[in-house]
């Protein structure tokens, strides 16, 4: 099947896929194996087992932490250990009190000089994400490295209860998890079983590109209850051609924007499939946007974004117009019953 070039219509469309994709390339890995031993190398240290099954040893319960990823800082903050940390990279940007930390640079050209001449006790990683180069580096030079991998809701579960762990705030850490753990059943309970809608998700445009079996927005949409036309496809971002997508026919497109769901972007996203009339999305104008940061990076905002794009299905599956969907945006409580 040939694959068609699909041109941006803007620059801002394509600065904002480049966002997408770059955040999703911090979070396009596989989860491994997860536990926490102490003292297993010494009375005097405290060790964690971290996602790539290796025990990481400190000699402190306040250790100081460089973060390496936007993804990794956003679950450090999480975990409450915020003040653990004393620099990122250049992309991180939540929460706000990390605008005013040092920053390390960021991928490619993280400064391992920058990080080594601020003295660590840990630097966490985005092992799926960072320069497998960089990581070597510093661990050639002793530098302890604690690795993350997050690719769906119980890895995020668990990373926030491991750096929660090895950073010293184990209380604050579980009670995240389970204030997670709850919003999430929540949404589960009252929208896995609706009817199903099926979904196409725009990762990139030229080429065409979108989220198959494995990847965390996958698990969003089913969350919600859609179904995502290409979940059969093991590629976790695979390339597809528009006469593919014609044929799949989803009934809602769904795409991301710095400024989420606006009249705005949905208006950005209909001029561009406007093109293809076929597609009973198009026609129907079921056309949304999610913030970007909210559906890209797997950390606890993610359910932020996973509610809206409920909202969102659950819309069409009342045939609500989008006006009336963005005017209402109803409260959880107040939906229909199942």
């Amino acid at each position: 099947m040939k694959t068609h070039s699909i041109p941006y219509k803007t620059q801002k469309n394509r600065l904002s896929g480049v966002m997408l994709v770059m955040a999703m390339a911090l979070a396009n890995a596989v989860s491994l194996p997860f536990s926490t031993a102490q003292a297993s190398e010494s009375d005097s240290q405290y060790c964690v087992t971290d996602m790539s099954d290796r025990a990481v040893c400190l000699d402190t319960r306040s250790p100081r932490i460089i973060s390496l990823s936007p993804g990794s800082t956003e679950l450090l903050f999480a975990a409450g250990a915020g003040d653990r940390v004393i620099a990122v990279d250049q992309h991180s940007d939540f929460p706000e009190a990390v605008k005013q930390l040092p920053n390390v640079g960021g991928y490619p050209s993280v400064s391992v000089e920058a990080i080594v001449a601020m003295k660590p006790d840990l630097v966490v990683v985005w092992t799926a994400g960072n320069s497998r180069k960089v990581i070597d580096q510093l661990e050639s030079l002793g530098v302890s490295t604690f690795h993350i991998d997050v690719v769906n809701f119980a890895d995020i579960q668990q990373a926030i209860r491991s750096l929660g762990q090895v950073a010293g705030t184990e209380k604050v850490a579980d009670r995240i998890v389970g204030d997670f753990t709850a919003r999430l059943n929540t949404l589960q309970s009252h929208y896995a079983q609706r009817d199903p809608v099926s979904v196409f998700f725009e990762i990139w445009r030229s080429p065409l590109l979108t989220v198959g079996n494995g990847q965390f927005i996958d698990d969003v949409i089913s969350l919600c209850g859609g179904r995502n036309i290409y979940g059969d496809v093991s590629g976790r971002i695979p390339k597809i051609g528009i006469e593919s997508l014609i044929t799949r026919d989803p009934q809602v497109i769904i795409g991301s924007d710095p400024k989420g769901d606006t009249p705005e972007t949905r208006k950005d996203l209909l001029d561009y499939w406007s093109q293809w009339q076929n597609l009973q999305a198009v026609q129907r104008h079921q056309l949304f946007s999610v913030p970007s940061d909210l559906i890209a990076r797997p950390t606890p905002r993610i359910l932020e974004g996973a509610e809206m794009i409920c909202h969102q299905l659950q819309a069409v599956r009342s045939k609500a117009s989008h006006s009336t969907y963005m005017a209402a945006q109803t409260p959880l409580s107040e939906e229909s019953p199942l």
